[in-house]
């Protein structure tokens, strides 16, 4: 939605910090604050760079290399031909317990989400052959899938113990980024997965796409 930059009792608001930071620096300060204390939401349109530049009296160079500097954060993003919101927290990938798509992104405070582009049965490549090592027939006529975890610990008494994950940036081609809501050439991370259960057979391997401006990687390193 399209918020007034104008606080209620129509005073211009003064920009935080003052001293030697840059206006641009004490500008971006001004927008965190607003977001930190609920002024605009996640998914939020905020100010014009014009009623920007009117509200805290600084120029349109200003502004814009502001907002740049917050999208760069992963805190602004912009919509071509829209303007400029509130980005969506993105959601880190790290050191996590092992759960499935929707307990997991449960977990985060999020609504999850599917919508199945297609199932079918195909004969395992060489290379796919060789890293499963368990099958489970009739899980492709099962629709829909809720939450694939549940359905392979209720169905078939599988119970994921541990998974391997690689992760390698990549730009979105065309169709991939319709199917993501983004522009072709956009960053993501492409992942693989191989999951294993408690007898350490390989039942489970995933190609996914994570769109870029959403997720980070968060590594735990600790010393030998």
């Amino acid at each position: 939605m399209q918020t007034s930059p104008w606080p209620a009792d129509g005073l211009a608001p003064l920009l935080p910090l003052a001293g030697p930071a840059p206006l641009y620096y004490r500008l971006q300060q001004a927008v965190r604050d607003r977001i930190a204390a609920g002024e605009w939401c996640p998914g939020d349109q905020i100010p014009t760079i014009r009623e920007f530049g009117e509200t805290y009296g600084v120029s349109r160079i200003t502004v814009v290399q502001a907002l740049h500097g917050l999208a760069r954060e992963g805190l602004l993003t912009r919509r071509q031909g829209k303007g400029v919101f509130v980005a969506e927290p993105k959601i880190e990938q790290g050191p996590i317990r092992l759960l499935s798509f929707t307990d997991d992104i449960t977990r985060r405070g999020h609504r999850p989400s599917t919508r199945m582009l297609d199932v079918r049965r195909e004969r395992a490549s060489p290379e796919l052959a060789s890293r499963l090592e368990l099958l489970v027939p009739g899980l492709a006529d099962t629709q829909p899938i809720e939450s694939l975890y549940r359905l392979l610990r209720d169905r078939y008494s599988i119970v994921p113990a541990r998974a391997t994950e690689t992760f390698e940036p990549i730009v979105l081609d065309r169709e991939t980024a319709r199917l993501l809501s983004v522009a072709p050439g956009s960053p993501a991370f492409a992942v693989e997965r191989i999951t294993r259960d408690r007898a350490n057979r390989a039942f489970e391997f995933v190609k996914s796409t994570m769109r870029g401006d959403r997720y980070k990687v968060v590594l735990e390193l600790v010393a030998p």
